[in-house]
């Protein structure tokens, strides 16, 4: 049967069906690239490549969320690659880099480990162990004040209120400051003349960040302390209160320039930058039906302060980017990608599913009375039985029986608060384990026995993980955007393994796996999960206390 359609004549259908096609075998072509492995060599300022690594017996490589993640290469003894590896004392420079490119990811990270073994038959092998880049931010501290020398850090905290991308990103540039370019550091050569060079210009430091502006932040405002901790520690609970992800990418010659005009010219300058992998807090996917489709939800905490559920919304927003012709990736606000588990129609070589129901439904807190009311007992009895020895000339009697007797009134009256969750009492059933207890978690009827109470609830929460093997292509390619459908910090959909009604869960990719060896072509794993959420209650508790005792460091208050 003919199809026609108007406005469009046969010369321009065949055009786009031949375009159409090209594309798919472009994108064919790109999935079934093996990874490109390249060792470098580190110089004074900059890397050499020492070789692309192809006859390695095996390999794999891990991206995570906000971590320090592996890599491995299994290599043949005489490879020259795995000597220049293992034989230390030949080399100028004891770091060896490796990045490896897949799927438009670019894994770049730092030889942490060394190992040859050989067999009963004088077969010998180098493993070769590297760790990402990212553990640099855990051994880079954030100085109190970086444009000083140490002798004279005044203030003594680093403070700054700002949008939480462009707050980090300042807060890493500024010690970056530090280290490379300023007047009290010395280079890391002082007797190389290049090394001093090196201070004065930006391209030539081992990392960069990539510059944003203010203005066009749309990240949550957030307060950012440190007293010498490293990054890391400073940005880890920010980044996970705002849905956001640390990048941080090996520029190579022949890569585009990170931004318009960076000007970068050297091999393995580290480009830092923070995306925004938000959604928790605003309208996103968490399940749906493959029949219905996903559903859009947003979060509401109960009147009493416990309970959190996620409510459907009538009218969700349409996500701006999937309006863009071409666009390869996943908005935060509206995930698309789902993969098939059961029956015929399963997208995954294999899955395993965790479920975790939540265990009480009641929470109890506390061990010492509210405030006030041991001190009104205490007033009071001192008050009558002072009254009543005046009149036999024992006018301080009221202090003896108080202390005689406060050990039983103290903690006894109004010490324990309790909860029960309604909700979760529904969902668990009649059969349930009835009651947890938190020892030890202050004065009851505080905002703290509350903090404690909401955060035993999280952790005795239902939870849902997912490890899923999976085809890249089958349906949907794994890759940076533009190359791949979804990555790394993305959410995606799983069909619940066994579920006859399509249920699918919505969770973000908190690690990514790429494995292969001789005999097997490369393979992803992935592991989804819910990510680790801050009760919002208990943060901003721990930001008022945050900004407290900054002020008070600082002699504000």
């Amino acid at each position: 049967m003919a199809v026609t359609v108007q406005g469009a004549s046969d010369e321009q259908l065949d055009d786009i069906y031949e375009q159409a096609i090209a594309a798919r075998e472009e994108r064919r072509r790109r999935r079934d690239e093996p990874p490109l492995i390249r060792i470098w060599e580190n110089k004074t300022v900059g890397m050499v490549l020492r070789g692309v690594v192809a006859a390695e017996y095996a390999g794999f490589f891990e991206i995570e969320v906000n971590e320090t993640a592996p890599a491995q290469l299994v290599l043949p003894f005489d490879h020259h690659l795995a000597k220049f590896c293992w034989e230390r004392r030949k080399r100028e420079k004891q770091n060896v880099v490796l990045t490896i490119d897949a799927a438009g990811e670019r894994w770049g990270g730092l030889m942490s480990n060394c190992t040859l073994t050989q067999d009963e038959d004088l077969a010998r092998t180098v493993t070769v162990d590297f760790v990402h880049d990212y553990e640099m931010f855990k051994h880079f501290p954030c100085w109190a004040n970086p444009l000083s020398p140490p002798a004279l850090q005044i203030p003594n905290a680093w403070s700054l209120f700002a949008n939480a991308i462009w707050g980090l990103k300042v807060t890493l540039f500024a010690n970056l400051l530090r280290l490379n370019g300023s007047l009290w550091q010395l280079p890391d050569d002082p007797l190389d003349p290049e090394s001093w060079l090196a201070t004065l210009d930006y391209k030539r430091w081992q990392m960069v960040v990539k510059p944003s502006l203010l203005t066009t932040d749309t990240s949550p405002l957030r307060y950012i302390h440190s007293e010498f901790e490293n990054f890391h520690d400073v940005a880890k609970p920010i980044l996970e209160d705002c849905g956001l992800m640390v990048t941080c990418r090996r520029w190579l010659i022949g890569d585009p320039q990170p931004w318009p005009g960076a000007g970068l010219k050297r091999n393995g300058q580290i480009v830092v930058d923070v995306v925004d992998k938000s959604g928790w807090y605003g309208q996103t996917s968490t399940f749906g039906k493959i029949g219905s489709g996903l559903v859009r939800t947003g979060l509401e905490i109960a009147d009493n302060l416990v309970d959190e559920t996620r409510i459907i919304l009538d009218k969700p927003r349409r996500a701006p980017q999937y309006s863009v012709s071409g666009f390869l990736g996943v908005a935060p606000e509206q995930p698309w990608v789902v993969y098939r588990t059961n029956g015929k129609a399963s997208t995954v070589n294999s899955v395993s599913a965790s479920y975790k129901p939540a265990s009480v439904a009641q929470v109890t807190v506390g061990g010492k009375s509210a405030p006030g009311v041991n001190e009104l007992i205490s007033a009071n009895i001192k008050l009558i039985f002072n009254i009543m020895g005046s009149f036999i000339l024992q006018p301080a009697l009221g202090s003896v029986v108080e202390s005689i007797i406060r050990p039983w009134f103290e903690d006894r009256l109004l010490a324990w608060m309790s909860i029960k969750s309604p909700l979760r009492s529904k969902k668990l059933g009649w059969a349930h384990f009835p009651e947890n207890v938190v020892h030890h978690s202050g004065q009851a009827y505080t905002l703290s026995a509350l903090l404690a109470m909401r955060k035993e609830f999280r952790d005795t929460n239902e939870q849902w993980a997912f490890e899923v093997n999976i085809g890249d292509g089958a349906p949907y390619l794994i890759g940076a955007p533009g190359f791949g459908h979804w990555t790394i910090g993305d959410r995606i959909g799983c069909e619940e393994p066994g579920a006859d009604d399509g249920y699918v869960q919505v969770l973000q990719c908190r690690k990514l796996r790429l494995e292969w060896d001789a005999d097997t072509p490369k393979e992803w794993t992935a592991t989804l999960g819910v990510p680790p959420l801050r009760d919002p209650v208990e943060w901003a508790v721990d930001q008022i206390n945050t900004v407290t005792s900054s002020f008070k460091k600082h002699g504000w208050l």
